[in-house]
């Protein structure tokens, strides 16, 4: 047995974990498994000027784990998510900063998930993460909405709270689901100097 997958056995006995793919004691993930959830190539939609590239679609074995960490407090799970990103996608050349989408003011979550995605895809690219942003007001979760009160988002819906002129910012976040979100929140970063590379999330919704 290796020393690698006795410490990962070892650690399990203390703080128990299992890939919720195949159930493989000591993984929070498997980078096999991850893999399996993943489409066979980036999914791409473009939105006025920003391109968004997705992993996989949304409606798939993946959205039970979106749902786990993004409804049910299992935090783990992001990181290892934006790791598996960050092999699956090319890295972005000549990008300064990651930028995830800020977490809803007064959310029920004590972690911005599109954060912790962020932080998995730094570790591979090595490339910084800027949280530069906030939502300017409460607004009602998104899940559930349909495209019409979607659009009803203006770009005044975020706040940019750190210097962002010049630098090249790739946004990172979980779900694309009309992309509306994404390019609000361009267009805030774009009119305080940002250069939009593009965003990138873990999956997409079809349709839409």
């Amino acid at each position: 047995m290796k020393f690698e997958r006795f410490c990962e056995i070892f650690l399990h006995l203390f703080f128990p974990v299992n890939c919720p793919v195949c159930g493989k004691s000591g993984k929070i993930f498997c980078d096999g498994c991850v893999k399996e959830l993943f489409n066979d190539k980036v999914i791409t939609k473009n939105l006025e000027y920003l391109t968004i590239n997705s992993a996989s679609w949304y409606h798939t074995r993946i959205n039970e784990l979106i749902s786990a960490f993004k409804y049910s407090g299992v935090k783990s799970l992001c990181k290892p998510f934006g790791r598996s990103m960050a092999k699956f996608f090319n890295k972005p050349e000549n990008t300064d900063y990651l930028v995830p989408v800020p977490l809803h003011l007064k959310s029920r979550r004590n972690y911005n998930q599109a954060l912790e995605i962020a932080k998995g895809l730094s570790e591979i690219w090595g490339i910084k993460i800027l949280e530069c942003s906030k939502w300017s007001y409460v607004m009602p979760a998104r899940a559930g909405m349909n495209l019409t009160e979607r659009k009803k988002l203006k770009s005044d819906a975020f706040t940019i709270t750190k210097e962002i002129s010049n630098y090249n910012i790739a946004i990172i976040d979980d779900v694309c689901t009309t992309g509306l979100t994404l390019l609000r929140f361009s267009e805030v970063l774009k009119n305080h100097g940002a250069n939009i590379i593009c965003a990138y999330t873990l999956a997409t919704v079809r349709g839409e």
